[in-house]
């Protein structure tokens, strides 16, 4: 399921070549990305009957904002500043796949069902490290130029994610929490704005 799904992803760098649709792109995989960690934390924290680890939580939206935001810089940089722009953005990167790591390494529960789940998700999470990467244009080119759609579908994310995370464990507390988290592809307004229907 990762494979594919990190293979559908790949192909948004052929068809965004340079163009700034890789902006948006990569916007989606945080907006799914960033909560799915947080998600995590939450499994093992009732898992492990502690609290959720507040502090990391807070660096990853942290670190998934300042991504956002060196994306949208990188793409109206300069030919000049592109470089630099880039290089940031790149290192932007680094840290929020350690924070993808950090999770991995820390997520250990005792129960074996939850801890399988645990790893269903960061490995499908870990996934879409690979897939940002793929959507950043190289630091040697221009960030302007092709203007097709991305492929990057968040609907299929949300949809394998989801199906992993509802799945039961025998772990009334687990069990009860994660029908809560689930992840949607369009936000509260949306949803309330068509009573749902949109999820």
């Amino acid at each position: 399921m990762r494979k594919a799904l990190v293979f559908s992803l790949s192909l948004v760098m052929f068809c965004t070549a340079c163009s700034t649709a890789w902006v948006s792109t990569l916007d989606s995989i945080l907006a799914a990305a960033a909560p799915a960690l947080i998600d995590i934390l939450q499994i093992v924290a009732v898992a492990n009957g502690g609290m959720l680890d507040t502090n990391l939580a807070a660096k990853i939206n942290r670190d998934s904002a300042a991504m956002k935001t060196l994306a949208a810089d990188f793409s109206k940089a300069s030919a000049a500043a592109a470089p630099g722009a880039c290089s940031q953005l790149q290192a932007g990167i680094g840290v929020f796949s350690a924070d993808i790591a950090l999770v991995t390494s820390t997520a250990q529960v005792k129960d074996q069902k939850t801890q399988t789940k645990i790893v269903l998700l960061t490995s499908l999470v870990a996934g879409t490290a690979q897939a940002i990467m793929a959507v950043i244009p190289s630091c040697q080119v221009p960030v302007q130029g092709f203007k097709m759609a991305p492929p990057y579908s968040l609907a299929t994310f949300v949809q394998h994610y989801n199906s992993i995370l509802v799945a039961k464990t025998g772990n009334a507390g687990v069990d009860a929490v994660t029908s809560k988290l689930k992840l949607h592809q369009h936000s509260k307004l949306v949803r309330y704005a068509t009573v749902g229907l949109l999820n």
